[in-house]
């Protein structure tokens, strides 16, 4: 399939996702739901009710839907971006009224656009520690994450996740094939901060050669959580983050109801 439509594709699939989350009407206030896209590959845009509300969502794109929790978007469209052409009518699509997720759309083990929905979790860190979660959402056969050269997650698969709680400190990561010895991703330096869920995702694809690495943070678990900071900048094997874009204009958040929306680039 052209990667056009193997990404048309995966949006479809993560409306469909969306949709089976049962929403009552009404934004929520305890509700957390974040859209990465990360799948190398074609540009799309995303219309609801006639109006464009996602422009160039691109791979390591961030979308904030929190705002519209408990909502349903109405007749959404998937185009070709900069273009009328519509690609997906994937109709009225239904958000969760609350709980903490990530939706990421992403290449299965085949190289095939999929979509994994993780609920995060923002349970109380103690002080001190802070939570380290890797997922695995790469085209790629299942792998051992390392953590200072120690097997920290072992044979984990396409669409699983590890997650452990670490002492505050700096620990060097990378990304193994199952009971191999040569990295596929990394070695490279991950903060573990005191309170803070870091979430590390494996994108991309082993035989394409674009393997990277996109991140999440959650912060405020070292009590009630208070707030969200959110990223999707790839960790270079130096530890350094490539810097972020600029928020989407405003007008595109209005057409959706006043929903709040945060792009963050990456670079391939």
């Amino acid at each position: 399939m052209h990667t056009l439509g193997k990404i048309l594709v995966a949006v479809a699939a993560l409306s469909l996702g969306l949709a089976l989350f049962a929403a009552p009407s009404g934004a929520q206030d305890d509700a957390r739901i974040h859209l990465i896209h990360g799948i190398p590959g074609v540009d799309v845009d995303v219309a609801s009710d006639g109006a464009v509300v996602f422009e160039n969502f691109a791979f390591g794109d961030t979308q904030d839907l929190s705002a519209l929790a408990g909502t349903t978007l109405p007749s959404v469209q998937v185009l070709a971006a900069g273009t009328d052409t519509v690609a997906i009518d994937a109709g009225d699509v239904a958000l969760p009224a609350s709980g903490n997720y990530t939706i990421i759309a992403h290449l299965d083990a085949d190289g095939v656009p999929a979509i994994a929905v993780f609920q995060n979790d923002t349970s109380t860190i103690a002080a001190g520690e802070g939570r380290l979660v890797v997922r695995h959402a790469a085209a790629a056969p299942a792998v051992d994450v390392l953590a200072n050269d120690t097997v920290a997650f072992a044979g984990v698969e396409n669409g699983q996740e590890g997650s452990a709680d670490l002492p505050v400190g700096t620990i060097s990561a990378s990304v193994e094939a199952a009971g191999g010895s040569d990295p596929v991703i990394g070695p490279t330096d991950l903060p573990v901060a005191d309170g803070v869920s870091l979430t590390v995702y494996a994108v991309g694809s082993l035989d394409d050669d674009t393997l990277t690495v996109l991140t999440e943070s959650i912060s405020g678990l070292g009590s009630a959580p208070t707030a969200v900071n959110t990223g999707n900048s790839p960790i270079s094997d130096d530890g350094s983050e490539l810097p972020l874009a600029a928020l989407i204009t405003a007008g595109a958040v209005v057409a959706v109801s006043g929903g709040v929306m945060v792009r963050r680039r990456v670079e391939a």
